[in-house]
Parts: structure tokens; C-alpha cells; sequence
């Protein structure tokens, strides 16, 4: 039977594979990762090699670890995803944000997006987070709305993660303007979160760019 690493077809498809068996920030996939690529790192878990710069031990609970959630259907998941109208960006990607590459061995192994990609490409300066309590006051609230619609009229791209609250009030008051927004998500594209925004992080997918390094789960 041949191995997940010879199954998948480059980089990409091995970065999606391993967000798919691996925890995001898990330090011994990322040191893996960032010295031998997506491909070798998958070969390395289903192999007896040892790997440079590890421990025995380590690379043994390591291995363990991950191969217990190799299943058949791995890469099935991945056409699923491609329906669904959801992609992917890596390092090589130019749409790619450098700035997490300072991250070094916990840096997302790739980002799963849905939308406008290209809100990545634009000048650091360009770009504003809002954030904020999510039991936040009325005011809190107006304050955070009338906040992000300046930035909208600015022509800044708004950048939050979705959440009720401070985070929600900039988003819809940026959709308002029709201003750029990126929310940022906690868990994977295909289960919006919190359950009560799925019409509002769906719209921002539609017209703005939702991201995740969490896989999707179809």
C-alpha cells in the first residue's frame, strides 16, 4: 500500500495533509517542517529514518502520535474541500503573509482561506485589527462600528476574528461601508464560529476574506 507521502503531490498537497494530522503549534512538526518540506516530513513520520536533530524518543512519540490519525480517506477530504469553494496558501504563495515566518518552528504549516486573497498582498500600514471584549457594552460596541467604518473609509483593510461582540461590530460596520475585512478564525472554515455569526462570517467570505490554519472537517 503506498505511503501518504507518495500519494501526495507536492508541497501544497503535504502541507494539507499534515495540517490534517498534526495540531497547529505543535513544535516537532513545525522544526520538521521548516528543514525538510511538507513531502520528506510526511515520509519521515511513516518511515523508521531518524530524523536529524531529534532524539530517538522524541521521534518515536512523535510518530505515534500522528500516524494514529492517517486514515484512508485522508486526501478524500481534500476534494471536499476544493467544492466547497475553500483554498490554501503556503510560503511560496505570494499572496503569503511574510510576518509569519518570524514564528520560525510554530509558524502555520499553511492557511486555509475562503474569499479574497489578495487582502494579504496589500502594505502592513494598510491594515488594522480591531479586537475587544465579547460581552461588550452598547457603547462598546458603537465606539469599535464607528472605529472600523473610518478605517473603511480610509481604505484599510480591517482585520478581526469574528466573534460576538467588539469583533462582530467591526466587521458589520465595515461591510456597511463597503470596506475590506479579514476575520481570522479560531476553528476551521467549513463550522463557522460562534454558531449565531455563520450569516455574518458567510458574507464576509462572499465580499472580504475569512482565514484559518485549522482544516476543514467534511
Amino acid at each position: 500500500m503506498a505511503t501518504l507521502a507518495e500519494q501526495v503531490q507536492g508541497e501544497r498537497m503535504a502541507r494539507i495533509a499534515l495540517s490534517m494530522i498534526a495540531e497547529p503549534n505543535d513544535p516537532t512538526t513545525g522544526y520538521v517542517l521548516t528543514r525538510h518540506g511538507g513531502v520528506e516530513t510526511l515520509r519521515l513520520i511513516e518511515s523508521d529514518d531518524e530524523v536529524p536533530g531529534l532524539a530517538r524518543a522524541d521521534t518515536l512519540m512523535w510518530r505515534e502520535r500522528l500516524t494514529a490519525r492517517v486514515t484512508s480517506g485522508l486526501l478524500d477530504q481534500v476534494t471536499q474541500a476544493e467544492r466547497h469553494g475553500l483554498s490554501t496558501l503556503i510560503p511560496a504563495d505570494k499572496e503569503w503573509p511574510a510576518g509569519l515566518n518570524d514564528l520560525g518552528d510554530r509558524a502555520p504549516y499553511l492557511l486555509w482561506t475562503r474569499g479574497a486573497v489578495s487582502f494579504l498582498t496589500t502594505a502592513l500600514s494598510d491594515r488594522a485589527t480591531i479586537t475587544g471584549a465579547r460581552a461588550a457594552t452598547a457603547y462598546g460596541e458603537q465606539v469599535a462600528g464607528e472605529l472600523a467604518m473610518g478605517l473603511a473609509d480610509e481604505e484599510r483593510v480591517v482585520v478581526s476574528g469574528g466573534a460576538y461582540g467588539i469583533e462582530g461590530a467591526a466587521h458589520k460596520s465595515v461591510l456597511a461601508a463597503s470596506g475590506h475585512t479579514i476575520a481570522v478564525l479560531a476553528g476551521g472554515l467549513d463550522r463557522p464560529y460562534p454558531a449565531g455569526h455563520s450569516e455574518l462570517l458567510n458574507r464576509i467570505g462572499d465580499v472580504g476574506l475569512l482565514v484559518s490554519e485549522l482544516p476543514v472537517t467534511f
